[in-house]
């Protein structure tokens, strides 16, 4: 939308109430009881205008800002959308920040960083959906009344492993290969192997007894 230019003279900024019409190159066309204005949007005026937004105009020999946004009509309401120009820091001293919702809070970034020194997530259901994943954790704890995890590959390398089981423990697979460069050592109270077909024991040496 193309705006004439307003010849007037404006020798100090006057405040005006004015309609946004449209969207034009470089701002937004603003009718008022002056005229037609080309506005721009003010620094502090977060919220991106739309049209038929009532604003607040602050006109001023050479140009014309949007202060702020004072109503908007109910049919035409569109989501709140707030807009920054260039970095953005939000510093909070002395105090906490909550983000809440009564529905969804969704995040969308090219690159995300999380820095805390403590943190808590708490969620009833959870899901997550990624191609890599890479841990760098000194210790990590988990204890939940159940876990079930369906993976189709996995590849684990330890220096050490320890694993308590206070109860049962079960394997199933098709195969299962077992490979320890040095001693495996099993001491159970009762073993049973029960093979439907062959059972064969290769050594140097067998000691049984």
């Amino acid at each position: 939308m193309k705006v004439a230019a307003q010849n007037m003279e404006i020798l100090q900024p006057t405040l005006e109430y004015g309609l946004v019409a449209g969207r034009t190159g470089d701002g937004f066309a603003v009718n008022c009881d002056r005229g037609l204005f080309n506005a721009r949007v003010a620094v502090s005026c977060l919220v991106a205008p739309e049209p038929g937004d009532v604003v607040i105009l602050s006109l001023y020999d050479g140009g014309c800002y949007i202060l702020s946004i004072i109503e908007r009509a109910e049919e035409t309401r569109r989501k709140t959308e707030l807009v920054f120009d260039g970095d953005v820091n939000l510093n909070v001293r002395d105090g906490s920040m909550s983000i809440t919702s009564d529905e969804t809070i969704s995040l969308a970034s090219k690159d995300f960083e999380l820095t805390a020194q403590e943190g808590r997530v708490t969620l009833e259901k959870s899901s997550f959906f990624g191609n890599l994943v890479e841990n760098n954790i000194a210790r990590i704890r988990i204890v939940a009344d159940s876990l079930d995890s369906i993976v189709r590959r996995a590849v684990q390398r330890f220096t050490s492993s320890y694993r308590y089981v206070e109860e049962h423990e079960e394997i199933q697979s098709a195969s299962t290969r077992m490979i320890v460069d040095g001693t495996l050592t099993m001491h159970t109270k009762n073993t049973m192997h029960i093979a439907e077909g062959h059972v064969k024991i290769d050594a140097e040496q067998i000691h049984l007894g």
